[in-house]
């Protein structure tokens, strides 16, 4: 009657624990295998022994079971605010006993784990984790060399290239017997020389060793940055050396020679002229905002959108009387180019963008610090005064 009313005893117990855990919503595998072995157990037991020997196992695996449980759950961070109350709270009796001129220090525990409140009233219940890495400024969505055919030019310092320019004569229709007609075919070699685009920065060995992402963020940043010079060097460079000549200064476009005074007439009128030039229009560049105002025409009496027929989007892509439209902050709001970007020029490089680091480098080795190196070295020949057509919108003053 005695071991009836202990194994009794105990298989109440463990219905106990049965609904403790289900009330806990317990999803540990671990923990219902145990407590149902132990049931099994449980059924067969013939002894006190047998079940004092079942008892204790059963104590022993529950307890294996908490400690693995303790282990693998991470310890909820603390703030630093509540930390230092805590750790004040302990060390009480110091603070009661310093006397003047006195001092003592303690160590915040789980500093890896701790969180740092904001500036908000609720800084006390919400804080704020360290995001990993570093959120870069925002990159252009379109650089200029995207739209150009590129290559190389192998161990020269300049690119040489030979072209056609007018000459005199042409074939003509002729007699029998008499004398042909003469013309001449002049070329012109040409020369254009490489430039570098280069920059550096100075930082310290410290934060390029201790700061999470850092070397990434350097490896995508500047190269950006490098784009961005590229950009305004291949729209806009001046020709004098050390910059490129780009494809708005002067001898390397046409201007717009439309009357059209509406945005999308003037591209198309631009289309046109520049396929009245035998070029093939294949490429419009506008600022992302002259962009959206095609998007935005309105019929003048009603004043309700009237997007142009000859205005197309496919897949997202803007067609202008089927001439894709790019857009892209590099290019100078109100103005326009409509180009031949196949034929008429291309980016060449006698070296390609590199990341560079240098520990030695002035007096890098007694500030700790590191140089850290972008460059490229390219040129930008462009073949002719007609394969683009620059323009201005005229809608700002």
């Amino acid at each position: 009657m005695e071991l009836e009313l202990q194994i009794k005893a105990a298989v109440d117990n463990v219905a106990e624990i049965k609904r403790t855990v289900d009330a806990l919503k317990t999803d540990n595998a671990s923990l219902k295998s145990v407590i149902e072995g132990y049931e099994a157990k449980l059924s067969n037991i013939a002894t006190e022994g047998q079940l004092a020997e079942a008892k204790a196992d059963f104590q022993k695996q529950i307890d294996d079971v908490a400690t693995r449980t303790k282990n693998s759950t991470p310890a909820q961070p603390q703030s630093f605010k509540s930390e230092l109350a805590a750790q004040m709270k302990e060390h009480s009796d110091k603070f009661a006993t310093m006397k003047k001129g006195q001092s003592f220090e303690f160590q915040l525990k789980a500093v890896g784990d701790m969180t740092f409140a904001n500036n908000f009233s609720t800084a006390d219940s919400s804080v704020a984790f360290v995001r990993p890495g570093i959120i870069e400024l925002p990159k252009r969505k379109l650089h200029i060399r995207e739209l150009l055919t590129v290559g190389g030019m192998g161990a020269k310092s300049t690119f040489d290239y030979v072209k056609e320019i007018a000459g005199e004569g042409a074939p003509a229709a002729a007699a029998e017997g008499a004398t042909k007609a003469q013309f001449d075919l002049d070329l012109q070699e040409v020369s254009v020389k490489a430039e570098w685009l280069a920059g550096f920065i100075k930082i310290s060995r410290n934060m390029l060793d201790d700061v999470e992402g850092m070397t990434t963020f350097l490896g995508s940043r500047l190269p950006e940055l490098l784009l961005r010079t590229e950009d305004t060097q291949i729209l806009t460079g001046n020709g004098t050396s050390p910059n490129l000549s780009g494809i708005t200064n002067t001898g390397n476009f046409t201007a717009f020679g439309g009357a059209a005074t509406i945005d999308v007439e003037q591209l198309v009128q631009a289309i046109s002229q520049l396929e009245g030039y035998d070029r093939e229009a294949n490429g419009i560049l506008l600022n992302p905002a002259d962009y959206y105002n095609i998007m935005l025409t309105k019929a003048s009496g009603s004043g309700e959108y009237d997007f142009p027929s000859l205005v197309q989007i496919t897949n997202g892509q803007m067609f202008v009387a089927g001439v894709p439209v790019y857009k892209s902050t590099a290019m100078t709001v109100d103005k326009f180019l409509v180009g031949d970007w196949r034929m008429g020029a291309n980016l060449i490089f006698r070296e390609p963008a590199k990341v560079q680091f240098f520990y030695e480098d002035g007096t890098n080795a007694q500030q700790n610090k590191v140089t850290v190196r972008i460059e490229e070295r390219v040129a930008l020949p462009i073949y002719g005064s007609d394969y683009f057509i620059y323009g201005d919108f005229g809608n700002v003053a």
